[in-house]
């Protein structure tokens, strides 16, 4: 199945090209769609244009415009989450839509060329991110954890026509195994050891991890989407970016949060089950998830490699800062979890379950 897909994809089905709408086209659209003025900063974007807006009044809120391949569905599918979670888990601080003045979640800008982009406008969640922290303590990533856990719990039972749509961060759809990004977007001195796990998990981890009970997961809560109080790590205020939304088994959702906190230095197995006891407060882990969390890291560092090695060869703004920051952190984080024993971590998961 996965060695199918792999055949059909290849990156360009990545898609990372997001507009870019002068601050003079948006303040005109927002004072034409949402009657409000102010001043713009410029936020990080793969696949939409994100500004941070300011009110003459001091509110502040998130506009997001979608990028040109961006589907009318997958645009729906965000904006049908977030209503979901004021539903479900009303107390959870994400982001929370903003309706136009003619009550609408969205409408729609058009570029130079005659493109039409979804637009929409959200809150903006206080705090600042986990990433600007050096070290996270097993307080902070038990805190990381049980956020994440509070709002895979809210999805629970949340459909959507587009959850199973390609993204491209989605470890499972196959696209590790694409020899273009075997081959291309993989660092010299990462590909012997990636290679040894693409193997196994092509025939055997992949498979079974797809096989999982699966539901819609928020599948981005690293340390740059999970905010805390300013300056106390330990204290986290909220998440956000909805743009990873997928159908696929809470293991892979737990898996980009472990990805992060050991990028930032954390011990595999403290950090480990620092993670599982916040994440299971508010979400149950099956033993069938745990046997099967070591190949969902795994998975996720790989795929995280070849796509920023991808995007610091194309489209991007700043290859030389995914290259030095991005990718550097990524490959020796992803170096060390895949060095360290398979069958040790899932005891260790497992013994504490």
């Amino acid at each position: 199945m996965t060695a199918d897909i792999a055949k059909q994809l290849s990156t360009d089905d990545l898609k990372f090209n997001p507009p870019h709408f002068s601050e003079a086209v948006l303040h005109d659209f927002l004072q034409h769609h949402y009657g409000m003025a102010g001043d713009f900063k410029t936020l990080a974007g793969e696949r939409d244009q994100n500004m941070q807006f300011t009110t003459r009044d001091r509110k502040r809120y998130v506009l997001k415009i979608a990028g040109p391949d961006e589907l009318d569905e997958t645009v729906d599918f965000q904006i049908k989450s977030l209503l979901h979670l004021q539903v479900t888990d009303p107390g959870l601080t994400v982001p929370v839509q903003i309706k136009t003045t003619a009550g609408e979640q969205a409408a729609k800008i058009t570029d130079d060329n005659g493109q039409a982009h979804w637009v929409r406008l959200v809150s903006f969640v206080e705090g600042e991110p986990l990433d600007l922290h050096d070290h996270l303590n097993l307080d902070a990533i038990k805190a990381i954890g049980r956020i994440t856990g509070r709002l895979c719990a809210a999805l629970k039972g949340f459909e959507h026509p587009a959850s199973k749509n390609f993204m491209p961060w989605d470890g499972l759809n196959g696209l590790i195994f694409s020899t273009e990004l075997r081959e291309k977007y993989m660092p010299d001195d990462f590909k012997a050891l990636a290679e040894t796990h693409l193997q196994r998990l092509e025939t055997d981890g992949v498979p079974r991890l797809l096989a999982l009970p699966h539901q819609v997961i928020h599948h981005d809560g690293h340390a740059g989407n999970v905010m805390c109080e300013v300056g106390n790590p330990a204290v986290v205020t909220g998440v956000i970016d909805f743009g990873d939304l997928i159908d696929r088994p809470i293991a892979m959702d737990i898996s980009i949060v472990l990805t992060s906190v050991i990028e930032q230095g954390a011990d595999i197995l403290s950090a480990t089950t620092a993670m599982l006891e916040g994440y299971r407060e508010y979400t149950p882990i099956p033993d069938e998830q745990l046997a099967l969390l070591y190949d969902a890291v795994a998975v996720s560092y790989i795929i995280a490699v070849q796509l920023y090695s991808y995007r610091a060869q194309h489209h991007a703004d700043d290859p030389e800062k995914i290259r030095q920051e991005d990718l550097a952190g990524t490959v020796d984080a992803a170096r060390k979890f895949l060095e360290f024993d398979r069958a040790k971590f899932t005891a260790h998961i497992m013994s504490a379950n």
